[in-house]
């Protein structure tokens, strides 16, 4: 598949941005999005990305498996990359355009441009917006949520390659 193999060009897969088709089908890839700056530090966010059937006419889909308190995630963990792609352009618009945003989104100058109709969790925009601190507490919280066990080593999809497992003092002295 093209787009797996364009990933593979620096400027296209964004820092801190893995991704893997999944083992039974090659339109759900399964990544994780390491965030190291900003409200989200240290968070480790496990996602699926869907291209549809007939893309690149229609976009991918992007679902958190972690949970995660963002205004532009649902309770679900789908994630609205329409402010970005409020028309998405076949042969403009890539995959790769919407793993940047997704990294993206968790960096201020994007937080601070969102647009309420583009939100799926109103709760968190307002928050954003008039109470920055309370809005801080709960996304470091999910942040430190992300890097617990129950959620780092929970593995709920079978297709899904990307696997996190504990490492030992034995194992890691093999390195």
């Amino acid at each position: 598949m093209t787009e797996l193999i364009n990933l593979r060009n620096p400027s296209h897969c964004p820092l801190g941005v893995y991704v893997m088709p999944s083992t039974e089908d090659l339109h759900v890839w399964y990544g994780v999005l390491f965030v190291h700056k900003g409200f989200y530090r240290s968070g480790t966010f496990k996602f699926r990305l869907t291209l549809p059937e007939n893309y690149p006419n229609q976009p991918p889909s992007i679902t958190l498996l972690t949970d995660l308190f963002h205004p532009l995630v649902d309770v679900k963990g789908n994630v609205c990359i329409s402010q970005q792609f409020p028309v998405w352009r076949p042969y403009q618009d890539y995959t790769f355009h919407v793993l940047h945003y997704l990294k993206n989104m968790f960096k201020k100058v994007v937080l601070d441009g969102l647009n309420d109709k583009y939100c799926y969790n109103k709760e968190a925009y307002r928050l954003y917006r008039h109470d920055i601190a309370i809005f801080a507490k709960l996304a470091h919280q999910s942040a430190q949520l992300s890097i617990t066990e129950s959620f780092l080593y929970d593995h709920p999809e079978d297709d899904n390659p990307i696997r996190f497992s504990p490492l030992s003092d034995a194992k890691f002295g093999r390195f």
